[in-house]
This record gives C-alpha cells, structure tokens and sequence, in this order.
C-alpha cells in the first residue's frame, strides 16, 4: 500500500521495539463525584510495539469520571517540545495555567501526543470510544495531557474495558512522525480502509469526484431565527416553506458554470425533501413542490449529470423534528437516563432532537426505504448524510430501541456501506475515524481554525498556538476533504493559502449570479493542483515563518509562501502571498 513505500524507514523506526518505561494510574472519580481512588495500571506490551494500560469496565462500576495519567504525557513550562491533538491543535510549554479541551463529540481522532526532552510518544484511546474528552491542563508550570472518560453520563456505566496504547517515537520526532505513526496504526486496525487510488479502481466514478469542485445548492427552506425558533413545531404551526431556488433556476445556473469552462463540479443538492432543508427530517418524501416537485428534481438531476457534472443528494438523520410526520409521539428519538428526549440545538424544523439510529434504521427501518426511495430519483456518486460522521452517535436508552454509542456506530457504518451500495459513494463533514473507510468526501475537516482566528480577533491569546494538518498527513489520500470552514466558498488569498498549504479541495454552498466567478477563479487553481488529492502528503515543513513546503507521494511539492515579500528558500523562489507547484 502507499502508506509503507516513502515513509517505510521511519514507521520501522516507529515501531520498532520500545524501550518507553511506562508508568500509568488512573484516578477514578465516585459517582457521588465527591471521593476518588488512583489504580496503578498494569501495562502490557502489544505485538506492534506499543504498551497499552487498561481500566476494565468492572473496576469502574461506580464511577462517574475515569482519568488516565501517565508519567511520558507531563512537562513543565519553558521546556522545549510540544503537545498535539485533534486534527492538529499545537502548542508549546510557555505557560504557567491554562489548558485545553477536545470534548468527546468532537474528539475524531482519538489520540494525543507529546514531545518533551525526555522523548516524544503518540497516545491512542480505545474502548468506549465515544465517552471520552481529551485534556491539557497547565497548573502551576506543569502540563499533563490526559482522556478523561465521562463514564457517570452513559446511563449504564462502564460498558467496555478502557485503553491507551502508548508508542515511543524516535528522539526529536514532530507532528509529521506522529501524523505518519497514527496511519500505520489506523490501516493496521482496519482493513476496510483503504487508499483513493484503491477505491477508483473498486469505483471508477471516483475519479472524476476527485477532479471536481464541490458546490451545494440549498433549493427549499423554512425561515429560522436561532434565538425564537427552539420550538416544537406542529404540522399546523410550522413556518411555511419557501423556495431559495427552484431545480430549474439551479439547472440553468449550472449551464452558465459549464460555459464558463467549469467542466468538472459535484453538485449536491441540498433542501430538495418534504419541508426543505432540515425542514421536517428525517422525513424526505414527497419532493418539495415548492421548489419543482419530482418532476423538476428528475429534471435538475438528468440535465446535471448531461453536463458532464456528478448529481449527489443531501439528507440529514442525525435530527428528528416534531413537525416530522415521522415523529410518533417522540418514539424516533433519543432518550437519556432521566427518560426525557434528548436535543442537540435548533434548526429549520425547530427544536432538535436526537435521531435514534437504531430505529430508523433496524427497528421501524425507515431510513433504509428513504435511501432507496431517494437513489431511485437518478442520484449517483457520494450521497451526502450531514453532520454523519462529524456527530459522534447518539445513545438511545428507550427500552423499546435502547443502544449504547458503540452500538448505533454500528448502525452508521451499515448507513454509510447502503450508501455506497446504492449511490457509489458516501459523503459528510469532519469525520470521525472509525466511517474512514466508508467516507469518500468530507466537506470539511475541522471548524477548529475558524474558532481559533475568531479568538485572535478578538484579542484573546488562545492555548493552541498553531495548527499543523495532521488529519491531511495520516489520510489526505484516503478522503477528500477541505480543511475547515475558514477554508469555504469565495476566499481572500490568505485563506486560499491555507486551502493550497492543508491541500484541499474547493466547496461553495450555493451557486448564483454572485458567486459565479469566485467558483471559476477557484475551478482554475484547482485543476493545478487536484491530481494530487490522490497523493499521500508526506511531509510538511515550515522553512522559515510563513514559508511552507509540503511534499507528495508523486515527488512534487508544492511551496506556500504566506508573507508580504517575495521569497527564496530550497533553492525556489515563490512570490509574495503565493504559491508554487514543483
């Protein structure tokens, strides 16, 4: 496989025997959460290397929160080295206090890493994988990074056995090594996942997804307001829908793109069910008329894919709405211990519940009849689910469809296999790791990025110093994907550097007369550069501040160069606020 041909030194050096000294205890909290015990852990080597230390669930029977902590994971200020997590969330230990959290619903990655002078290691969490944050907390000089497992808010308890696999990397490695260790481990794991190239050759349509530039289009909706909207609407009282833009309107808008000499776009439309976007889910049928109807959705879709274009399809079952014809009762829902239905926010169709995967899925199985129902209208290449993969899933504890996280994951990797059964490929946002070999496109990585230059913006001094694209160095050729929300739509140049430097793929959320030229103006710099979306990215380097090289699995390498003066570095000179392809 790719992964083992440039890199096949280093992953040997990765992996080869560990001389890691190891000491771990875990701090189990009560769940009276006023009284908690440490267990030394016992650490066993694993055939790979690694040295896991494990909590089982009995010895947490009580528990309310589960913490390990271990001797490698702990620095002091004004050492040299680094902390690492989520898709590539960097800081050094310049501080006194502080921290940083990664909460379980967005934890994708379930790892952590550190170097310190006393080594460097990767840390991967396994068992309850959705049940855990991930943690920094700086206290008096001294950082420790640390899983946190909130056991007590499950409902049932400990219902797996807890791990961290701990593996020593060469003195001196970064992020790269790191990155580079987590794919060895993730391919080693799973031997669904697979490479993109690899994929084409199972599902040759692939190929032409890889080219294109993704564009949605949000045709029917319901009007919102966030702040008066969280309501359980009825049937009688919902907002009516209206029509952003009809199939036919978006048919000729896609006709302009292709005269313009947009020749390769991945359409998804998006608000086309019953109650538009979001408007009555997990419903879907009949077709909005508001915005054409069957008839004209035939229409969009057949004239789309005559240009040469793939016609994908949004839908969301990771909400269920009271307006839904759907909703019985509430039966389709979530609920937690307490028995009450469980929500997640706000939207077009009002207050937002937890759709139970179980039911839709296994029990009352209406999802599977809207899947077909819907591949039938014509769609075909990455049936978009949203927020699938970047909702960690929902626990149900109804007694009549009652399942834990690890068990409706189960009813999402049946989803997203249907979808590509039934469609030819599979499509979300963020992607939690273990739909990796389900997913092929993400929308986009991470929103992390936007939040950290939102904080800068507004004075604030943000614990992650940095973001480095480790999600793009373990997987950027295995989905494609963009890398954060910052990174979306019509781009000022420097976020268009960052969308070349993360190596990603270009998306619009509407095509219209506005936006026209920006979706032509990124089309062109795509074609540049979207041969390698196929590529591993093997390395990325700063050369100096604001100066990057990223190096590829074809040999090329492409030079961001982020500053206002033109420079010259690695015998390559890339102008001011540019880029270059080698």
């Amino acid at each position: 496989m790719s992964y083992m041909k440039p890199v096949a030194l280093l992953l040997a050096l990765v992996f080869a025997h560990v001389a890691l000294a190891l000491e771990v205890r875990a701090v189990v909290t009560a769940a009276d959460r006023k009284t908690a015990r440490t267990v030394a852990l016992p650490v066993v080597r694993e055939a790979d290397g690694a040295l896991r230390a494990t909590l089982k669930a009995e010895e947490a029977k009580d528990a309310w929160t589960v913490e390990f902590f271990a001797d490698c994971a702990r620095a002091t200020k004004g050492e040299d080295g680094f902390w690492l997590g989520g898709r590539g969330v960097m800081g050094s230990f310049a501080r006194g206090a502080g921290g940083w959290a990664c909460a379980r619903n967005w934890v994708t990655l379930p790892y952590y890493a550190m170097r310190t002078p006393r080594g460097a290691f990767l840390a991967v969490m396994e068992g309850m994988r959705f049940e855990f944050d991930v943690r920094l907390q700086v206290k008096d000089g001294v950082y420790e990074m640390f899983p946190r497992w909130r056991v007590g808010e499950t409902g049932i308890g400990a219902y797996e056995d807890m791990s961290v696999l701990f593996y020593e990397l060469p003195a001196g490695s970064d992020y790269n090594a790191m990155a580079k260790a987590y794919r060895k481990y993730k391919f080693a794991r799973d031997p669904e996942l697979k490479t993109l190239k690899e994929r084409i050759r199972e599902r040759p349509h692939l190929a032409q997804l890889a080219k294109c530039v993704a564009v949605r289009q949000q045709c029917a909706q319901k009007p919102f307001n966030r702040k008066t909207d969280a309501v359980d609407f009825t049937p009688e009282t919902e907002h009516p829908v209206r029509c952003n833009r009809s199939f036919d309107d978006t048919l000729a808008l896609l006709k302009k793109l292709k005269a313009m000499g947009v020749d390769d776009v991945a359409m998804c439309v998006a608000g086309w069910q019953t109650g538009g976007y979001d408007g009555r889910a997990p419903a879907v049928f009949p077709v909005e008329p508001v915005a054409g109807g069957e008839a004209g959705l035939r229409r969009l879709i057949a004239g789309g894919q005559a240009l040469g274009y793939v016609m994908d399809a949004q839908d969301n079952y990771t909400d269920c709405y009271t307006c839904s014809p759907l909703w019985d009762g509430g039966d389709i829902a979530c609920r937690g211990p307490d028995g009450k239905l469980e929500t997640n926010g706000s939207w077009c169709g009002g207050r937002a519940y937890n759709l139970c995967l179980r039911n839709a899925w296994e029990v009352k199985g209406f999802m599977r009849d809207n899947l077909r129902r819907t591949a039938e209208l014509g769609f075909h290449g990455c049936h978009y689910i949203d927020v699938f993969t970047a909702a960690f899933p929902y626990r149900c504890l109804n007694p009549k469809h009652a399942a834990n996280r690890n068990e409706q994951m189960a009813y999402q990797i049946a989803a997203a296999k249907d979808c590509r059964a039934r469609f030819g490929g599979f499509a979300s946002e963020c992607c939690f790791d273990h739909l990796l070999a389900y997913v092929d496109y993400i929308n986009y990585a991470t929103a992390a990025i936007r939040g950290h230059r939102r904080t800068l913006a507004e004075g604030k001094t943000p614990t992650p110093e940095k973001f480095v694209p480790f999600f793009e160095l373990a997987f950027h050729d295995c989905v494609l994907s963009n890398p954060d929300k910052v990174t979306q739509e019509v781009l000022k140049q420097p976020e268009n550097l960052l969308l070349v430097e993360f190596g990603g793929r270009p998306i619009f959320y509407h095509v219209g007369e506005d936006n026209l030229a920006g979706i032509k103006k990124a089309y062109d710099q795509f074609v540049r550069l979207r041969h390698l979306q196929l590529e591993e990215m093997l390395e990325h380097r700063e050369l100096a501040p604001g100066f990057v090289r990223v190096s590829y699995g074809n040999g090329q390498k492409v030079y961001v160069n982020h500053t206002a003066e033109a420079k010259t570095l690695d015998g390559v000179t890339v102008p001011a606020q540019d880029f270059l392809l080698k």
